[in-house]
């Protein structure tokens, strides 16, 4: 390799360079970001069920030795468990958002990273058209790169559907129902979701490397039958004289490959 390829910025290789290099960007910022306050939340809730347990533990026996009525240290205790209730029901609800959060932040990098692949790879398609995932697989399917079939579609299809479910109406509907960790559930919950995002996650990841692996192929990868095509196409589409010129130009200043 010359030391000039090294600085070319637009060639083969740094260009493989960068498509592989953004397909492999792994979808953890805001998973590292959240651990401290998961964490924290996680803990409250532990506590506050450990002490209100204890508590219940100090309760009199007032139903049978007072007549059913609570004793003055009995409404006591009774405030600080309500207390404690209330702090268990406020972090669950702070882990129940920042749980749909990931989701949202994971569906959000997946459509940022495919748009980035599309921006780098073809920079002449306008990735501002590509507002829904439709369009974005529409396009990909054009240039016969078949989103369906890499392992991990199932699984971004999940996501798509839990994270619309979650920024529109926060329900789990019956499609969303028929996804293993929400059958059986009426409402999201930091369990079901963390549960979710745990099996999903590394498969979303592979399904971003084999898109930027087919992309490549794409773009650089071209077999005899490929060539074949792109040869018998040209054929049928110029005149002897334009065909001529083509194939000069592209072997002059041939130079093999390091």
């Amino acid at each position: 390799m010359k030391m000039t390829d090294l600085f070319n910025f637009s060639g083969r290789q740094h260009r493989q360079q960068e498509i592989t290099s953004i397909a492999e960007q792994p979808f953890d910022l805001f998973d590292d970001a959240s651990v401290k306050a998961f964490e924290t939340l996680t803990k409250k809730i532990q506590d506050s069920r450990s002490k209100s347990s204890e508590l219940h533990k100090k309760l009199s026996n007032y139903v049978e030795d007072n007549g059913g009525i609570p004793t003055s240290v009995d409404m006591e205790l009774f405030d600080e468990i309500m207390d404690l209730a209330f702090v268990e029901y406020w972090a669950n609800e702070h882990l129940n958002a920042l749980s749909e959060m990931k989701i949202v932040y994971l569906f959000k990098s997946v459509e940022i990273t495919m748009k980035s692949l599309i921006h780098t790879a073809y920079p002449k398609i306008n990735t501002k058209d590509f507002f829904q995932w439709d369009s974005m697989a529409s396009y990909f399917k054009s240039i016969n790169i078949k989103l369906s079939d890499f392992d991990g579609y199932l699984e971004v299809t999940e996501l798509r559907k839990v994270n619309n479910s979650i920024k529109h109406n926060n329900t789990i509907n019956e499609d969303i129902s028929k996804i293993r960790e929400f059958t059986g559930d009426t409402q999201f919950t930091y369990i079901n979701i963390g549960n979710f995002h745990g099996r999903i996650k590394p498969k979303i990841q592979n399904f971003i490397k084999l898109l930027g692996q087919s992309i490549i192929k794409d773009l650089y990868v071209f077999d005899d039958s490929r060539v074949e095509k792109i040869s018998n196409d040209f054929k049928l589409r110029m005149e002897d004289e334009v065909l001529n010129k083509l194939a000069s130009k592209l072997t002059d200043g041939l130079r093999p490959r390091e």
